[in-house]
Parts: structure tokens; C-alpha cells; sequence
């Protein structure tokens, strides 16, 4: 989630925030995950699991778990890192030719050859490729950013 630094007033007028509610932020999040959770349930699932979400809702009376440290640095360099992640993730959707719930058949370039090739792997396998790109939590990464955790 980005989140900028100030609004709008309906006035016109620019007003500047310094801070995320992070209270209010968990109880939201966890407000939005359980109903997910709860649209995503056909009848007979909902009936099977009727207390479980109410009993998650009880059990985190603060609201779910929230990391939400404040950044420091270049901001515009910062944007210009998320977008650029966002915008490429670890494989375009394009490149990925079919997906029949048991193997996923995807193109890509050789690096070594430079030729594009294709090649079929079970869903397991590329799920674990595409999760090899996600950083370990609590990693310090350096470069445009500048250090910033990751987790």
C-alpha cells in the first residue's frame, strides 16, 4: 500500500499528514481480510466454519498485524523503485501460454543463447520460481533506495 503524505480539503487546500493510523489501519485490514475470506465461502463451507471468523475477529481485538515502518530517504526515487517493481513483476503475464491446474507452460529469454524458449513445469515448481523474487523478511536492501527493511 502506498500511501502519500497529505490530501485534498474539500476546500482546495492542501492538507499535510505525517502519520498512518496504524490502529484504525489494523482494525480495517482485518475488517476487509474476514470478509473476504467470508465472500470467497459457498453455503455449505460458510455453515462449516461459521464461528471461526467471529472467533478471529474476537481473538485479535486490536486488529490483525500491521508492519507499516515509515520511509526515509529520496521519495521520488523511492516511487520511481515501486512502480518500476510493480510494473515488472518477477514474469509478465503475457509470458505465461497456459495453465491447466496442474502444469504451467511459459515463455522466456535465454540469456546464454538469447533465443526465447518455453517450457512446462508443474504449478508447484513455478510457484516456487515466481516466490524465489520475494525478499526474506527483514532483508536490508541498498541501491536506489537507499537501506530500507523489507519484511
Amino acid at each position: 500500500m502506498l500511501v502519500t503524505m497529505g490530501g485534498m480539503k474539500s476546500n482546495g487546500e492542501w492538507k499535510t499528514y505525517d502519520y498512518v493510523p496504524f490502529e484504525m489501519l489494523r482494525k480495517q485490514w482485518q475488517t476487509v481480510v474476514l470478509k473476504l475470506i467470508r465472500r470467497s465461502l459457498n453455503e455449505e463451507e460458510k455453515r462449516q466454519v461459521q464461528s471461526r471468523p467471529q472467533q478471529a475477529y474476537s481473538a485479535n481485538g486490536e486488529g490483525f498485524y500491521v508492519h507499516a515502518p515509515k520511509q526515509k530517504g529520496n521519495v521520488k526515487n523511492q516511487l520511481g523503485y515501486i512502480g518500476r517493481y510493480m510494473k515488472r513483476p518477477a514474469i509478465a503475464l503475457k509470458r505465461i501460454k497456459s495453465y491447466d491446474g496442474e502444469y504451467v507452460v511459459f515463455s522466456y529469454h535465454d540469456k546464454t543463447s538469447g533465443e526465447e524458449k518455453t517450457e512446462k513445469v508443474t504449478v508447484e515448481e513455478f510457484i516456487a520460481r515466481v516466490i524465489r523474487h520475494i525478499p526474506d523478511e527483514n532483508l536490508k536492501q541498498s541501491g536506489i533506495m537507499g537501506s530500507i527493511r523489507v519484511s
